[in-house]
C-alpha cells in the first residue's frame, strides 16, 4: 500500500523561485490593499484619525475624550492591511503545492493534531520568555534599548476593546497560520531541497526574521524561526509550529498591552 501511494506522487516542481515570487507578490498585495482601504475610508495622513492612533502620544484617558490631529492611521488599518500580505503568502503556498506539487498536506505538512496545541503553546511561551531574554540580556547590560519599541508603538494605540481584539486577531491568529504555511511550509522545504536540512532551517529562519523589517528584533525572530522549523522537521507537520507561533505572539501582546 505504501508503495502504491508513493507511486502516485507527482514530481515536485516548486522551489526557490516560488518563494521569492511569493514574497514579492505578498508585499505588493499588502501595499495595494492598505492603500485601497485608506482611500475607501477617506483617511489621510495628518488628518483626524480617531482615538486609537494617538494613545501612545497623549495617554489613554485623554485619547478617549476627544479627537486629535495625528499622522498615524487608526489601529484597525493594521490587521486589514495585513490581509493582502496573508493572501499573498497563503495563495503562493497553496498554488505552488496544487499546481506544482502534491498538495499542502503532503508537500508542506499542512495538518494538526490535538496534541499540537499544548506542545506548541509551551514551546512558544518558552521561546518568548526564556529564549528572547537570553538573547538580549547580555547586551542590555551595556546598551540602553527597548527591543519591543516598534511593537509598543502599535499596541499603545489600542484605545478600546475593539482595538485590542483587532490586534489579537491579526497577531495571534492571522500571522501564525499564514506565516507558518509560507515560511515553515514552502520556504523551509524549498531551501531543504536545494541545499539540505540545516541550510533550510537557517536560511528560511533568516528570511522570516528579515521580512519583518525590524533590525532590533531580527535575532529574536530568527531564533523563533529556527525553533519553529525544528518543530516542523521533528513532527513533519505544521501544527506544532503554528501553535508555537500563537504562544510566542500571545505573550508579546499580553506583555505590551496589559503588563507594560
Amino acid at each position: 500500500m505504501a508503495a502504491d501511494v508513493q507511486s502516485k506522487a507527482r514530481e515536485i516542481r516548486w522551489g526557490l523561485p516560488d518563494v521569492f515570487i511569493g514574497l514579492a507578490v505578498s508585499w505588493a498585495a499588502a501595499v495595494v490593499v492598505l492603500v485601497a482601504v485608506v482611500a475607501a475610508s477617506g483617511l489621510e495622513a495628518g488628518g483626524a484619525t480617531g482615538t486609537g492612533s494617538y494613545v501612545g502620544r497623549y495617554g489613554l484617558l485623554d485619547a478617549l475624550e476627544e479627537r486629535r490631529i495625528d499622522p498615524a492611521l487608526p489601529l484597525w488599518t493594521l490587521p486589514v492591511g495585513q490581509i493582502g500580505l496573508w493572501a499573498g503568502l497563503g495563495l503562493t503556498a497553496a498554488v505552488s503545492a496544487a499546481l506544482r506539487g502534491n498538495g499542502l498536506r503532503r508537500d508542506f505538512g499542512w495538518s494538526m493534531r490535538v496534541s499540537d496545541v499544548p506542545l506548541g503553546l509551551a514551546v512558544g511561551v518558552f521561546a518568548q520568555i526564556v529564549v528572547v531574554f537570553l538573547i538580549y540580556a547580555p547586551f542590555q547590560q551595556f546598551f540602553d534599548f527597548d527591543v519591543s519599541e516598534a511593537a509598543r508603538q502599535i499596541t499603545d494605540r489600542a484605545a478600546s476593546p475593539g482595538d485590542i481584539a483587532l490586534v489579537m486577531l491579526g497577531v495571534v491568529v492571522g500571522a501564525p497560520v499564514f506565516e507558518e504555511l509560507f515560511f515553515r511550509g514552502l520556504t523551509l522545504r524549498a531551501f531543504e531541497r536545494k541545499w539540505g536540512a540545516w541550510a533550510g532551517v537557517l536560511v528560511s529562519s533568516a528570511i522570516f526574521g528579515a521580512v519583518h523589517l525590524q533590525p532590533l528584533q531580527f535575532p529574536a525572530l530568527m531564533a523563533f524561526g529556527i525553533i519553529a522549523a525544528l518543530l516542523v522537521r521533528r513532527y513533519q507537520r505544521l501544527g506544532p509550529a503554528i501553535w508555537a507561533h500563537v504562544g510566542f505572539n500571545l505573550i508579546a501582546v499580553i506583555n505590551l498591552i496589559w503588563l507594560a
